[in-house]
């Protein structure tokens, strides 16, 4: 509806026309700042995510936390929003979903083998460097068994030390996991969403006036993945629910300024945090291991898109995210999620994981400041790079299609 308002107004009215683009370009501006902040938001959460892994062991009693206890308020209360971190990546896919598909609905002629090109530069060869960077910080402070408590995650899920076979088998990031960097194992996803993307793209556009069952029918794919232990199954169609929020994004920021869309929107975003964390809020009464459990962890993909739809509306969560602090975390959201690990790791196994306050006090502005390095140094000059390779794949490809024509 209001897509073909805009049409109306435009035939009639002459000077419309002229300030029809700036419009459409201011909003889509201001849409995209929001879901940058909400990038830096997440990434940061998952910074505190892994600082709560590493105090885990020392300081929280074994079993399910007492009620009214510190651990009870960080992970049985909304309070959990704070370290969700598999959960501030199930945002990111969503995010991927969005923002990868809105150069392909704004031009005819875009160029898929350029997108393809452009997202390696832009996701593996940082992931490379950051792999790099481990592997320094890695040699620089050796992982010495005292320095944490047995069992642990830290202990047991990160690298410990360092040889070529591990190297070039994490270089790749097809691996199930990366050791090096565990964080790196969502970009498998990443990519794998960017060669499928062109068919989401067709699915959503078909589909896009039956939005609702169909984001509920991707919701229930992932929902089926997660129960059968099927990742593909599990992690993809939340990048599509992304790819249908950007094909309905106009539409939702026009009805987002409505008052009746207001009060269902403030409705929907604090229903969507607790649709995210549902798992840690029923884990008492809905074990994470039972196939409830299962099922909750699934749900968090419409608990997702929730959100990322809250931030793209005209709310006023759409205006806290364009403030200062998310616009930074946003910029530099990507690189500081690549190297926060690496850094907080190095740090404990430095001082040892019984000294766990010390090490979040110098490990998580540590973090910050090499994300925002590693940002300047590494990250954006990559993004010209990208930008260069893309526009080479595209012509590369439309000189061989053209020869082929005339051969």
């Amino acid at each position: 509806m209001t897509v073909e308002v805009e049409r109306t107004a435009t035939a009639r009215d002459p000077e419309a026309v002229a300030a029809s683009p700036a419009v459409v370009r201011r909003r889509n501006r201001e849409r995209l700042h929001a879901l940058d902040g909400l990038r830096g938001v997440a990434a940061f959460v998952v910074v505190l995510h892994h600082l709560l892994l590493i105090a885990q062991p020392v300081s929280q009693p074994p079993g399910e936390p007492a009620v009214l206890s510190g651990w009870w308020w960080l992970e049985r209360t909304p309070l959990k929003l704070l370290t969700a971190g598999h959960e501030a990546v199930i945002v990111f896919f969503v995010l991927s979903g969005v923002v990868v598909v809105l150069p392909a609905l704004r031009r005819i002629d875009f160029s898929w083998p350029g997108l393809v090109v452009s997202r390696v530069v832009r996701l593996i060869l940082p992931a490379w460097a950051a792999i790099v960077f481990a592997t320094v910080l890695m040699l620089a402070v050796p992982r010495v068994p005292q320095q944490v408590t047995g069992g642990t995650w830290l202990a047991g899920q990160v690298q410990k030390d360092w040889s070529w076979q591990h190297l070039v088998v994490e270089l790749s990031l097809m691996g199930s996991s990366v050791p090096h960097d565990n964080v790196l194992w969502t970009l498998k996803w990443e990519f794998l969403f960017s060669l499928l993307l062109p068919g989401f793209l067709v699915v959503a556009v078909l589909l896009h006036r039956w939005w609702v069952p169909t984001g509920l029918l991707a919701v229930g794919l992932g929902v089926a993945g997660s129960i059968g232990g099927i990742p593909p199954l599990e992690y993809l169609p939340i990048f599509f629910l992304g790819v249908l929020i950007a094909v309905r994004l106009r539409a939702i920021e026009g009805w987002s300024e409505s008052r009746r869309a207001k009060r269902l929107l403030a409705v929907l975003l604090p229903v969507s945090l607790l649709v995210l964390i549902a798992q840690f809020l029923l884990a008492p009464v809905v074990p994470g291991s039972s196939v409830g459990g299962h099922a909750l962890i699934g749900l968090e993909a419409l608990g997702g898109a929730g959100i990322v739809v809250a931030a793209g509306a005209a709310t006023g969560f759409r205006r806290i995210l364009e403030a200062r602090l998310p616009q930074f975390l946003g910029r530099i959201s990507f690189s500081l999620y690549l190297v926060h690990l690496p850094v907080l790791a190095t740090v404990t196994w430095l001082l040892g994981d019984w000294n766990w306050p010390t090490a979040a006090l110098i490990g998580v502005p540590l973090a910050v400041l090499t994300g925002w390095g590693f940002f300047r140094v590494v990250e954006k000059p990559l993004h010209g790079l990208a930008r260069s390779a893309k526009r080479g794949a595209s012509r590369a490809v439309e000189r061989y299609v053209r020869s082929d024509r005339t051969a």
